[in-house]
């Protein structure tokens, strides 16, 4: 059953989450072409016409970003606000399913659309930084496939070095670990979303309203906990300071980071159980 709910909420998603997607792909197509046709070898005024034409649409690709990632947000957003708590709610509550299964399939979908999101976003960075190298490799006269490739090689053996001796862990353990944090951070950030729609059904007259007041001030109870959480980071670094010790960066600041990523676990949990108090205990649709 829980396939079959998270199938028809996928249905409800997938085309404005595609339509974003395309956004993004376009403008990340547009960036692409435009790096592709820079030629260092053209005159001062058509060079400095390419450089300004790359720069708009890197810009372009920068606001598609926010636009795209924003958009995610607010679709997951207004999907589970109409299928929840409005009339439409009629519908999803007379579902011969428990309220507990019909919140993790809604829950599971729109973290799932979020990462896919965030994903595509990694991927054209990645698309455009990929064309970049290439076609620089191929307007260079002095471009050689072999000799770049060994210096970048030996370029990126020396910079994991100095990370290992610099952060006192490996380059690869850091990105795993950051990525741990960032989908865990993400996963807090759509539960987060998803309990501030909740809480807004408080306030019965001003629903959306509420939600958005409920939204702030949880993201600044997260700020001031982030701050908390920064203090013995930065007791750390003043004592080291003052006796003149040498830490490693990691050392330092995982603490922080790991407090936080304790405290998004925590604040994930704080939301899916609003969710379904909400869901069972104060259900009153529109």
């Amino acid at each position: 059953m829980l396939g079959k709910l998270m199938k028809y909420e996928w249905k409800g998603l997938r085309f404005p989450i595609f339509i974003m997607m395309g956004i993004l792909g376009a403008a990340t197509l547009l960036t692409c072409l435009i790096i592709l046709t820079i030629d260092p070898k053209l005159d001062n005024v058509a060079a400095g016409f390419s450089v300004l034409s790359l720069m708009l649409s890197i810009m372009l690709y920068y606001f598609g970003v926010i636009g795209c990632t924003v958009g995610t947000m607010l679709v997951i957003a207004i999907r589970f606000y109409k299928t929840t708590y409005t009339d439409q709610g009629y519908l999803t509550h007379t579902l011969p399913v428990e309220s507990k299964m019909l919140l993790a399939a809604k829950t599971i979908v729109s973290v799932i659309c979020h990462l896919m999101m965030l994903t595509c976003v990694v991927v054209t960075i990645l698309i455009i930084i990929g064309v970049g190298i290439y076609h620089i490799g191929n307007v260079s006269e002095y471009w050689d496939t072999h000799y770049w490739h060994r210096i970048f090689t030996e370029g990126f053996t020396e910079l994991s070095e100095m990370f290992r001796d610099e952060y006192g862990i490996s380059l690869g353990g850091f990105v795993t670990f950051y990525l741990i944090f960032l989908i865990i951070s993400s996963i807090s950030g759509i539960m987060t979303v998803l309990g501030c729609i909740s809480l807004g059904q408080l306030y019965a007259k001003h629903r959306i309203l509420g939600a958005i007041i409920a939204y702030f001030v949880i993201i600044s109870i997260q700020q001031f906990i982030s701050y908390l959480a920064m203090m013995p980071t930065y007791s750390r670094m003043l004592r080291a300071e003052a006796l003149s010790e040498t830490m490693p960066m990691f050392e330092v600041i995982s603490p922080t980071m790991i407090i936080t990523l304790l405290w998004s676990v925590a604040v994930s949990v704080i939301m899916h159980l609003i969710n379904l108090h909400m869901m069972t205990k104060r259900l009153n649709l529109e």
